[in-house]
């Protein structure tokens, strides 16, 4: 499969260098305007460089588009290349208001192709390792569900769509990925520092699934990276700490004493971030498989988005 990324700044980077070991894919070129980025692309890498995606539109020879740029370029860059026949992995959100979600999303699907939105998270060894063993019934029945994704990155943020949007849309993701189908029943964002009008930068919302009811934590303006995630049930409880991006990651599995009393506890650890390949390759395979059946993963997740900013509570 011949694939051009488009965006080569920290995450294209990312996606070029989990494609090296893949050998079923091929970059055929680079795409980035930046002189500062070219220049370091030139001196690390061996791909054709160019500041034009355009040409790539009219090779047949091309599968598919890695965007990796930020929120607004990107739109123009997925509808050309999704309009061209290309299918498309894109980084989250897919635009800043619904109607864009659903303009792109709809494209994709009346042409068959693939459209791949990076919830990049969802792939960390933790998050799975903690599906898996709640899959296998080792918490029991799911009572309750928490995360909270934060950092400190308000003043740097150059995506310019708010916490919910930046963050929070990853929350989402993940609660409906312990929760199942998931409304928002109470929230209250917050906007303290960020510099774009009607942009938050801080928000709680209360979540509630058929069985379970959940909540989320999201922020631009927490000073120091913090991630975890717990799902407890009737026989006890998983907690998955810290992301592989920022280093180790642990989830724990807390198993309940009854009639009561301190939990026994089993701890898996994961070192190494690999989810940028697990990623592509899940990219890869899902265009071999004609598998269509995550098109709308950025749709849905933006519908819950959209409900939260209608409902909130607003500072």
């Amino acid at each position: 499969m011949k694939v051009v990324i488009v965006g080569c700044g920290n995450i294209g980077v990312k996606r070029i260098n989990a494609i090296q070991n893949i050998p079923e894919i091929e970059i055929v070129g680079l795409v980035e305007i930046n002189p500062q980025q070219k220049i370091y692309l030139q001196n690390n890498y061996k791909y054709s460089i160019s500041d034009n995606y355009q040409k790539y539109l009219i090779d047949n020879s091309i599968d598919a588009f890695i965007v990796s740029a930020t929120t607004q370029p990107s739109l123009k860059i997925i509808e050309d290349a999704l309009i061209a026949g290309k299918h498309v992995l894109c980084e989250k959100p897919l635009g800043n208001k619904i109607a864009q979600t659903k303009k792109i999303t709809n494209l994709a699907n009346e042409k068959s192709l693939i459209l791949h939105i990076g919830f990049n998270i969802r792939y960390d060894e933790g998050l799975q390792k903690a599906k898996l063993l709640i899959k296998e019934g080792k918490i029991g029945k799911p009572y309750f569900f928490k995360c909270t994704y934060v950092n400190g990155s308000v003043v740097t943020n150059n995506n310019k769509v708010g916490a919910l949007l930046d963050m929070g849309i990853h929350n989402i993701y993940l609660a409906k990925m312990f929760m199942g189908d998931i409304n928002p029943i109470a929230s209250a964002i917050q906007r303290f520092e960020y510099d774009v009008k009607d942009r938050d930068d801080n928000g709680f919302v209360l979540l509630q699934s058929d069985s379970m009811v959940g909540s989320i934590h999201f922020s631009l303006v927490r000073w120091k990276n913090d991630f975890k995630l717990e799902v407890t049930g009737s026989d006890g409880s998983v907690i998955v700490e810290n992301l592989t991006k920022w280093g180790t990651q642990t989830t724990i599995h807390h198993k309940r004493v009854y009639p009561s009393g301190v939990p026994k506890e089993k701890i898996y650890t994961f070192i190494g971030d690999n989810t940028w390949e697990v990623e592509c390759r899940d990219f890869y395979n899902r265009i071999i498989e004609n598998d269509l059946s995550k098109n709308n993963e950025a749709l849905e997740a933006m519908e819950i988005a959209q409900i939260i900013k209608d409902t909130s509570l607003t500072q």
